[in-house]
């Protein structure tokens, strides 16, 4: 019994024996051969193109008309109008006020008009509100006015106003496709107000899309 137990030992460590053997022979007569490769994807941007739209079905440039909050003499909005042509941008948002309580309301849309799903990444108010007494008025009334003068801004179901920040994760916007953007300008309700005329300057609303979050 004990010879056949040693019998199988020894001839398993020759044939471990035998096994290295022809290892270090055949990588004593091996060449090691290295291919390198690399490519690059440049894609085309034009390709990538997310518009503002009248439309929620198609880029359409129409003028946006605003939704006034009441039907009061002297109180008026302008008509937005879409400029495409290279960054997208919708100007010519503009409330005349005329008490507390006012606000215009503005309804658009961005439209994936490229092949790949569009990200938004962010929503940016850049740049700072302003308010400038006209000639007779005291602009220490029109400073205490300003306080309810604001603005906000609503895409998809991303809401952002002067005051806050937005912090946006995963939020898609599919190709042939359209989120509405709701803007609006307010004169909140119980408001301060002023001797005369004022101005308002306010940031503008600055969108980002990429193609990746």
């Amino acid at each position: 019994m004990n010879d056949g137990k040693t019998y199988k030992i020894i001839a398993l460590v020759a044939l471990i024996l035998g096994a290295i053997g022809v290892t270090i022979g055949y990588a004593a007569f091996s060449n090691t051969l290295t291919i390198t490769s690399q490519a690059e994807v440049h894609p085309d941007t034009s390709t990538f193109n997310v518009d503002f739209s009248s439309s929620s079905s198609a880029v359409a440039t129409d003028p946006i008309t605003p939704t006034l909050s009441a039907v009061v003499n002297g109180f008026s909005a302008t008509n937005a109008t879409i400029d495409n042509a290279n960054d997208p941008v919708i100007s010519n948002l503009k409330a005349t006020f005329t008490a507390p309580g006012q606000s215009a309301t503005y309804t658009f849309y961005a439209y994936n008009a490229g092949e790949y799903l569009a990200y938004l990444n962010s929503i940016i108010f850049s740049g700072n509100k302003t308010c400038t007494a006209a000639t007779g008025t005291t602009q220490s009334l029109v400073d205490s006015a300003c306080n309810g003068i604001s603005l906000s801004v609503k895409v998809g179901n991303e809401a952002v106003t002067t005051t806050s920040v937005a912090t946006i994760s995963s939020h898609t916007l599919a190709k042939n496709t359209a989120e509405e953007i709701v803007v609006v300008i307010s004169y909140d309700a119980g408001s301060a107000v002023a001797d005369g005329n004022f101005t308002v300057a306010l940031p503008n609303i600055v969108l980002t899309y990429g193609s990746a979050d």
